[in-house]
């Protein structure tokens, strides 16, 4: 039975409220319970595997009438926090996969309470796999469709390979002589959600992008072969080849939209859902929340961020000036909206803003960017409408209006500081950012009227670090097939094509 708990403070976590219902359904004989609840809401669902005690919980703390007047008619009112609880039945069954990991763990108490009243030490139990055969059948964005989460699928293909879950990042792996890697870390994961029981996927929404790997057969040339037999070095000693290769993505079409699309979906045999679930007993392993997340075909990528460039380009679009086309495209490429949002956006907020300060209105995008939820099961859909990115936009205009009273402008008080808009060049992406207070250098210098006309560009990581380097990974096609074409070519941003100038030695 499924328990829907209304009223709950919305910073409350998930482990505080599984401790705080632990005490109060052991009372009713119930110690093995699911608890999920998403962050900042307001409420959570409680899984019962008896439907008997479930249904002595609902007679004693439930409510039948919504409201006031129905909390007035419970037996037992429970507060948390002094906030009045609202226990109800939920209109959703329980998941079918979620009642049999309940059961199970129902068993391996029991079972353990068995073997201690017998003072058996033995456990007999095994380590739980980490391992899973699974298929890739959808890579895009998260987004919604009415009110329910979907992933827009950009990149339609189905590989069979294995998922592992490993101390800090997930692995998936496929082919046989070339072998493709992708590797999460788990702190890049915003959400990572389970499907039904009659389609059991595992879906990953990303903060970042992951990295890409290849592994490739090696073959050691026989003449370094033979004279490393006859124990015969050279003075550097004999090296080890790199075990794996840096990529940018699966292929040249994954490529295209590594950068932005942040939703991986995974199917997965219904028989390793109960390992699945008991992995999240794993240290700093992330939550996962069982959702349904669908899936919907939409217009290739490119396609997309192409109409969007169009749009913003200088001959397109003159309502805009561009430090506010510098942030919408921004938006798009960065991942926080999707483009076709973005030129909704664009329409919307054409009228309103017509006479605005466009350098305000820059800076209130530029701040909209970063209160802009994740799509996913913590998310209403009601939060990414336009109407709700328009209000936040609306909003941080005024307080910035307010604001630029008291503020002072750097680049204003101090000749030597210029404002700079930025990109980071990563192995998977380009990002834009900015702009930001930076000391001028000698090209600033010459060109201080023009200190918009560049762009401060830094090649990093997915995660904004340096590149590493790792014992037995080569970086060597990240380096020439993406770093040295970035610096032989452009970065075109708004219609607006950035070359190379200068370089710091630092």
């Amino acid at each position: 039975m499924e328990v829907f708990v209304g009223n709950l403070s919305n910073h409350s976590t998930e482990r505080q409220i599984r401790q705080w219902f632990r005490p109060i359904l052991a009372r009713l004989n119930i110690h093995v319970f699911h608890c999920q609840k998403p962050r900042n809401r307001n409420f959570a669902k409680i899984t019962i595997g008896d439907v008997q005690l479930g249904q002595q919980f609902l007679d004693l703390h439930g409510q039948t009438e919504p409201g006031r007047a129905g909390f007035d008619t419970v037996k037992e009112k429970l507060f948390h926090y002094n906030r009045p609880v609202n226990c109800s039945k939920s209109h959703n069954g329980p998941d079918e996969f979620l009642l049999q990991s309940l059961e199970l763990d129902v068993n391996k108490k029991s079972l353990a309470k068995q073997r201690h009243l017998s003072g058996s030490s033995n456990t007999g139990g095994q380590r739980n796999p980490r391992k899973f055969q699974c298929f890739l059948i959808a890579v895009g964005s998260m987004d919604y469709s009415g009110s329910d989460l979907v992933i827009a699928d950009h990149y339609q293909v189905t590989r069979g390979g294995s998922l592992s879950f490993g101390r800090r990042s997930a692995l998936f792996q496929f082919g046989s002589e070339a072998v493709q890697q992708m590797e999460v870390p788990y702190g890049s994961i915003q959400s990572l959600t389970l499907g039904k029981s009659t389609d059991p996927h595992l879906t990953f929404s990303l903060a970042e992008g992951p990295r890409f790997f290849v592994k490739e057969p090696h073959v050691e040339d026989s003449l370094v072969h033979a004279i490393h037999r006859l124990g015969i070095q050279s003075a550097h000693g004999h090296r080890k080849p790199s075990e794996r290769r840096r990529i940018m993505g699966f292929d040249p079409k994954h490529q295209t939209l590594a950068a932005s699309s942040f939703g991986y979906s995974f199917r997965v045999n219904p028989q390793d859902i109960q390992a699945i679930l008991a992995l999240k007993r794993l240290p700093g392993f992330p939550e996962i929340v069982h959702w349904h997340v669908g899936f919907v075909t939409n217009p290739a990528f490119p396609t997309q961020i192409s109409q969007l460039n169009t749009a913003l380009s200088v001959a397109q679009n003159r309502s805009f000036p561009f430090e506010v086309k510098f942030q919408l495209q921004r938006l798009a490429q960065n991942g926080y909206l999707s483009p076709p949002r973005v030129l909704q956006l664009i329409q919307a907020i054409k009228i309103p803003f017509l006479h605005a300060d466009k350098s305000i209105l820059a800076a209130a995008i530029r701040r909209s960017s970063n209160q802009i939820p994740f799509a996913g099961p913590g998310t209403e859909p009601s939060e990414l409408s336009l109407d709700a990115l328009q209000k936040l936009l609306i909003d941080n205009y005024h307080h910035i209006l307010r604001e630029k009273e008291y503020a002072r402008d750097i680049t204003q008080q101090y000749e030597h500081i210029a404002s700079i808009y930025k990109a980071t060049v990563t192995p998977v992406g380009i990002y834009l950012s900015g702009p930001e207070p930076e000391v001028k250098n000698r090209v600033l210098r010459r060109y201080s009227a023009f200190s918009n006309y560049f762009l401060q560009v830094s090649f990093l990581d997915e995660d904004g670090e340096a590149m590493r380097h790792y014992r037995g990974i080569s970086l060597m096609t990240v380096y020439h097939e993406r770093f040295k074409k970035i610096l032989g070519g452009n970065i075109t941003v708004c219609g607006r094509p950035y070359e190379v100038s200068a370089y710091p030695w630092t």
